[in-house]
Protein backbone atom coordinates (compact mmCIF):
# COMPACT_ATOMS: atom_id res chain seq x y z
CA UNK A 1 0.00 0.00 0.00
CA UNK A 2 1.31 3.46 -1.46
CA UNK A 3 1.77 6.28 1.23
CA UNK A 4 -0.31 9.30 0.59
CA UNK A 5 1.26 12.37 1.99
CA UNK A 6 -1.25 15.31 2.43
CA UNK A 7 0.00 19.30 3.60
CA UNK A 8 -1.12 20.46 7.50
CA UNK A 9 -1.25 23.80 8.00
CA UNK A 10 -1.80 24.21 11.98
CA UNK A 11 -2.35 28.26 13.16
CA UNK A 12 -2.37 29.43 16.51
CA UNK A 13 -2.20 32.68 18.65
CA UNK A 14 -0.13 30.66 21.15
CA UNK A 15 2.29 27.90 20.77
CA UNK A 16 -0.15 25.49 18.58
CA UNK A 17 0.91 22.71 21.54
CA UNK A 18 -2.48 21.54 21.38
CA UNK A 19 -3.17 21.93 17.37
CA UNK A 20 0.23 19.68 16.92
CA UNK A 21 -1.27 16.67 19.90
CA UNK A 22 -4.90 17.29 17.93
CA UNK A 23 -3.41 16.42 14.47
CA UNK A 24 -1.42 13.53 15.30
CA UNK A 25 -4.22 12.15 16.97
CA UNK A 26 -6.35 12.33 14.01
CA UNK A 27 -3.79 11.05 11.20
CA UNK A 28 -3.11 8.16 13.89
CA UNK A 29 -6.91 7.04 12.57
CA UNK A 30 -5.60 6.60 9.09
CA UNK A 31 -3.68 4.24 8.20
CA UNK A 32 -1.08 4.95 5.07
CA UNK A 33 -1.44 8.79 5.76
CA UNK A 34 1.85 10.93 6.32
CA UNK A 35 1.80 14.81 6.64
CA UNK A 36 4.09 17.84 6.11
CA UNK A 37 2.82 19.67 8.97
CA UNK A 38 3.22 23.88 8.56
CA UNK A 39 3.62 25.04 12.44
CA UNK A 40 2.06 29.09 12.70
CA UNK A 41 2.41 29.98 16.29
CA UNK A 42 1.73 33.13 17.84
CA UNK A 43 -0.02 34.83 14.78
CA UNK A 44 -1.83 37.57 15.86
CA UNK A 45 -2.02 40.33 13.58
CA UNK A 46 -3.06 40.21 9.92
CA UNK A 47 0.70 41.02 8.39
CA UNK A 48 1.47 37.89 10.22
CA UNK A 49 -1.75 36.08 9.06
CA UNK A 50 -0.99 37.26 5.20
CA UNK A 51 2.49 35.39 5.30
CA UNK A 52 0.82 31.97 6.62
CA UNK A 53 -1.97 32.35 3.80
CA UNK A 54 0.90 32.94 1.29
CA UNK A 55 2.49 29.61 2.53
CA UNK A 56 -0.59 28.00 2.22
CA UNK A 57 -1.29 29.38 -1.49
CA UNK A 58 2.37 27.83 -2.38
CA UNK A 59 1.22 24.28 -0.35
CA UNK A 60 -2.25 23.82 -0.15
CA UNK A 61 -3.65 21.43 2.58
CA UNK A 62 -5.62 20.87 5.51
CA UNK A 63 -6.07 24.01 7.58
CA UNK A 64 -6.87 23.73 11.31
CA UNK A 65 -6.69 26.54 14.11
CA UNK A 66 -7.06 28.08 17.24
CA UNK A 67 -7.47 31.57 17.21
CA UNK A 68 -9.52 34.22 19.37
CA UNK A 69 -9.55 37.14 17.08
CA UNK A 70 -12.88 37.14 15.59
CA UNK A 71 -11.19 39.32 12.83
CA UNK A 72 -8.61 36.74 12.08
CA UNK A 73 -11.18 34.14 11.78
CA UNK A 74 -13.33 35.60 9.58
CA UNK A 75 -10.45 36.66 7.06
CA UNK A 76 -8.96 33.10 7.08
CA UNK A 77 -12.50 31.14 6.62
CA UNK A 78 -12.87 33.53 3.31
CA UNK A 79 -9.41 32.88 2.30
CA UNK A 80 -9.34 29.12 2.54
CA UNK A 81 -13.11 29.06 0.75
CA UNK A 82 -11.60 30.58 -1.88
CA UNK A 83 -8.61 27.93 -2.14
CA UNK A 84 -11.07 25.39 -1.52
CA UNK A 85 -9.37 23.95 1.70
CA UNK A 86 -10.84 23.07 4.88
CA UNK A 87 -10.59 25.38 7.55
CA UNK A 88 -11.01 23.84 10.80
CA UNK A 89 -11.40 25.10 14.34
CA UNK A 90 -10.25 23.04 16.41
CA UNK A 91 -11.61 24.40 20.13
CA UNK A 92 -14.30 26.33 18.93
CA UNK A 93 -17.46 23.79 19.88
CA UNK A 94 -15.75 22.28 22.73
CA UNK A 95 -15.24 25.66 24.13
CA UNK A 96 -18.84 26.97 23.39
CA UNK A 97 -20.27 23.86 24.97
CA UNK A 98 -18.34 24.30 28.21
CA UNK A 99 -19.76 27.97 28.20
CA UNK A 100 -23.57 27.04 27.71
CA UNK A 101 -22.59 24.31 30.68
CA UNK A 102 -21.05 26.85 33.24
CA UNK A 103 -23.45 29.74 31.63
CA UNK A 104 -20.09 31.63 31.62
CA UNK A 105 -17.95 33.51 28.91
CA UNK A 106 -14.56 32.68 27.84
CA UNK A 107 -11.31 34.88 28.89
CA UNK A 108 -10.44 35.99 25.17
CA UNK A 109 -6.90 35.98 26.87
CA UNK A 110 -4.48 34.32 24.22
CA UNK A 111 -2.27 31.61 25.65
CA UNK A 112 -4.11 31.41 28.82
CA UNK A 113 -3.19 27.56 29.22
CA UNK A 114 0.44 28.49 29.42
CA UNK A 115 -0.33 31.02 32.74
CA UNK A 116 2.65 30.90 35.26
CA UNK A 117 0.15 29.57 37.66
CA UNK A 118 0.16 26.87 40.53
CA UNK A 119 -0.28 23.54 38.04
CA UNK A 120 2.71 25.28 35.41
CA UNK A 121 5.16 25.17 38.68
CA UNK A 122 3.49 21.74 39.99
CA UNK A 123 4.70 20.04 36.44
CA UNK A 124 8.03 21.60 36.62
CA UNK A 125 8.70 20.46 39.99
CA UNK A 126 7.01 16.83 39.10
CA UNK A 127 9.66 17.06 36.12
CA UNK A 128 12.62 17.77 37.99
CA UNK A 129 11.79 14.93 40.32
CA UNK A 130 11.52 12.36 37.38
CA UNK A 131 14.46 13.56 35.81
CA UNK A 132 16.12 13.07 39.55
CA UNK A 133 14.78 9.84 39.69
CA UNK A 134 15.17 8.06 36.90
CA UNK A 135 17.15 4.44 36.69
CA UNK A 136 17.03 3.78 40.36
CA UNK A 137 18.52 7.10 41.65
CA UNK A 138 17.90 9.06 44.75
CA UNK A 139 16.05 5.78 45.83
CA UNK A 140 15.95 7.13 49.32
CA UNK A 141 13.17 9.74 49.04
CA UNK A 142 10.59 6.89 46.89
CA UNK A 143 8.22 8.22 49.04
CA UNK A 144 7.28 11.44 47.69
CA UNK A 145 6.48 10.20 44.43
CA UNK A 146 2.94 10.00 43.00
CA UNK A 147 4.23 6.62 40.51
CA UNK A 148 7.53 4.08 40.94
CA UNK A 149 7.77 2.18 38.18
CA UNK A 150 10.00 -1.04 37.98
CA UNK A 151 10.59 -3.50 35.55
CA UNK A 152 13.88 -5.04 33.61
CA UNK A 153 16.32 -3.48 31.05
CA UNK A 154 14.52 -1.48 27.55
CA UNK A 155 11.20 -1.88 28.95
CA UNK A 156 10.38 2.12 28.18
CA UNK A 157 10.38 2.77 31.74
CA UNK A 158 12.26 6.44 31.31
CA UNK A 159 10.19 7.34 28.27
CA UNK A 160 7.07 6.26 30.17
CA UNK A 161 7.98 8.23 33.18
CA UNK A 162 9.28 11.77 31.74
CA UNK A 163 6.02 11.70 29.95
CA UNK A 164 3.85 11.13 33.19
CA UNK A 165 5.91 14.00 34.58
CA UNK A 166 5.03 15.98 32.27
CA UNK A 167 1.25 15.55 33.24
CA UNK A 168 2.40 16.64 36.21
CA UNK A 169 2.88 13.21 37.91
CA UNK A 170 6.36 12.53 40.19
CA UNK A 171 7.56 9.55 38.83
CA UNK A 172 10.39 7.40 39.87
CA UNK A 173 11.56 4.22 37.78
CA UNK A 174 14.09 1.79 38.98
CA UNK A 175 15.74 -1.15 36.84
CA UNK A 176 15.22 -4.85 37.94
CA UNK A 177 18.02 -6.83 37.80
CA UNK A 178 17.69 -8.84 40.85
CA UNK A 179 15.56 -9.08 43.48
CA UNK A 180 17.92 -8.55 46.16
CA UNK A 181 19.05 -5.04 43.87
CA UNK A 182 15.54 -3.41 44.82
CA UNK A 183 15.93 -0.67 47.28
CA UNK A 184 14.59 -1.93 50.28
CA UNK A 185 11.96 1.26 50.49
CA UNK A 186 10.32 0.21 48.17
CA UNK A 187 8.49 -2.42 50.34
CA UNK A 188 7.48 0.40 52.92
CA UNK A 189 5.93 2.15 50.66
CA UNK A 190 2.71 3.59 50.74
CA UNK A 191 1.37 7.12 48.74
CA UNK A 192 3.14 6.01 45.18
CA UNK A 193 1.45 4.11 42.77
CA UNK A 194 3.82 0.92 42.22
CA UNK A 195 3.53 -0.96 38.36
CA UNK A 196 5.91 -3.51 37.38
CA UNK A 197 6.51 -3.56 33.60
CA UNK A 198 6.75 -6.74 31.62
CA UNK A 199 7.10 -7.68 28.20
CA UNK A 200 7.43 -10.67 25.53
CA UNK A 201 10.93 -12.31 25.92
CA UNK A 202 10.97 -12.26 22.37
CA UNK A 203 10.21 -8.50 21.72
CA UNK A 204 12.34 -8.06 24.18
CA UNK A 205 15.33 -9.62 22.74
CA UNK A 206 14.76 -7.67 19.61
CA UNK A 207 14.76 -4.60 21.28
CA UNK A 208 17.86 -4.84 23.44
CA UNK A 209 19.66 -6.61 20.02
CA UNK A 210 18.49 -3.14 17.96
CA UNK A 211 20.24 -1.24 20.88
CA UNK A 212 23.57 -2.75 21.19
CA UNK A 213 24.00 -2.62 17.33
CA UNK A 214 23.04 1.03 17.19
CA UNK A 215 25.37 2.13 20.29
CA UNK A 216 27.85 -0.10 18.20
CA UNK A 217 28.17 -1.95 22.36
CA UNK A 218 29.20 -5.43 23.43
CA UNK A 219 27.32 -6.32 26.41
CA UNK A 220 27.51 -9.67 27.82
CA UNK A 221 25.85 -12.33 26.40
CA UNK A 222 22.70 -12.58 29.11
CA UNK A 223 21.93 -9.45 27.99
CA UNK A 224 20.42 -10.88 24.58
CA UNK A 225 20.29 -14.54 25.59
CA UNK A 226 16.63 -15.53 25.21
CA UNK A 227 16.65 -17.83 28.07
CA UNK A 228 18.38 -15.67 30.09
CA UNK A 229 15.53 -13.07 29.87
CA UNK A 230 13.08 -15.53 29.98
CA UNK A 231 14.55 -16.35 33.49
CA UNK A 232 15.10 -12.23 33.97
CA UNK A 233 11.20 -11.60 32.95
CA UNK A 234 10.60 -14.18 35.58
CA UNK A 235 11.88 -13.35 38.22
CA UNK A 236 10.98 -9.27 37.90
CA UNK A 237 7.36 -10.99 38.32
CA UNK A 238 7.86 -12.97 41.51
CA UNK A 239 9.11 -8.95 42.48
CA UNK A 240 5.34 -7.88 41.51
CA UNK A 241 3.99 -10.29 42.93
CA UNK A 242 5.34 -9.68 46.50
CA UNK A 243 4.82 -6.54 46.44
CA UNK A 244 1.36 -7.12 44.74
CA UNK A 245 1.38 -4.14 42.06
CA UNK A 246 -0.40 -3.66 39.15
CA UNK A 247 1.66 -5.10 35.86
CA UNK A 248 1.58 -4.00 32.45
CA UNK A 249 2.71 -5.64 29.32
CA UNK A 250 4.23 -2.77 27.17
CA UNK A 251 4.83 -5.54 24.17
CA UNK A 252 2.16 -3.99 21.96
CA UNK A 253 2.11 -0.58 23.55
CA UNK A 254 2.96 2.68 22.87
CA UNK A 255 4.75 5.00 25.92
CA UNK A 256 1.14 6.73 25.23
CA UNK A 257 -0.84 4.25 25.45
CA UNK A 258 1.29 2.80 28.88
CA UNK A 259 1.17 6.03 30.67
CA UNK A 260 -2.53 6.36 30.24
CA UNK A 261 -2.93 3.06 31.80
CA UNK A 262 -1.01 3.85 34.83
CA UNK A 263 -3.04 7.47 34.82
CA UNK A 264 -6.13 5.10 34.43
CA UNK A 265 -4.54 3.18 38.29
CA UNK A 266 -3.73 6.62 39.67
CA UNK A 267 -7.23 7.17 39.51
CA UNK A 268 -8.59 3.64 40.46
CA UNK A 269 -6.08 3.85 43.50
CA UNK A 270 -7.24 7.37 44.81
CA UNK A 271 -10.81 6.13 44.55
CA UNK A 272 -10.25 3.24 46.50
CA UNK A 273 -8.57 5.33 48.91
CA UNK A 274 -11.47 7.59 49.41
CA UNK A 275 -13.90 4.58 50.42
Amino acid sequence: MSKKIINIHLISDSTGETLSSVARAVLSQFEGVESNDFIWPLVRTKPQLDRVMESITKDPGIVMYTILHDELIEDLKKQCYKMKVPCIPVLSHIIGEFSKYLGMNISQTIGRQHLLDGEYFSRVEAISYTITHDDGQSSWDLYDADIVIVGVSRTSKSPTSVYLSCRGYKTANIPFVSIETIPATVYDLKKPLIVGLTINPEKLMQIRQTRLALLGQEIGIDYVDLESIKNEIAESRKLFAKLNCSIIDVTRRSVEETAAKIIQLTQEKKIKEKK
